[in-house]
């Protein structure tokens, strides 16, 4: 499961991938949105969960946090 947005400039991909212990890891991917050909300029895992839905939030709270830190080259 997946879900993109646009935050302070910024195209997101929070995402909850299936992991071995039967959670979900948080991922979330960041690029600018500027330019031709987006690139990622941050990436990380974000925690577990036990839902898709709570890790989508989490990823998407990260992404917001890394993006207002100014941690996103």
């Amino acid at each position: 499961m997946e879900r993109q947005f646009e935050y302070g400039g910024y195209a997101v991909v929070a995402r909850a991938v299936p992991s071995a212990d039967g959670g979900f890891t948080a991922t979330v991917v960041i690029a600018d949105t500027f330019g031709e050909a987006p690139r990622p300029s941050f990436e990380e895992e974000a925690g577990v969960a036990q839902t898709q839905e709570a890790a989508i939030a989490l990823a998407e709270a990260a992404a917001m946090r890394a993006i207002d830190a100014g941690q996103v080259n």
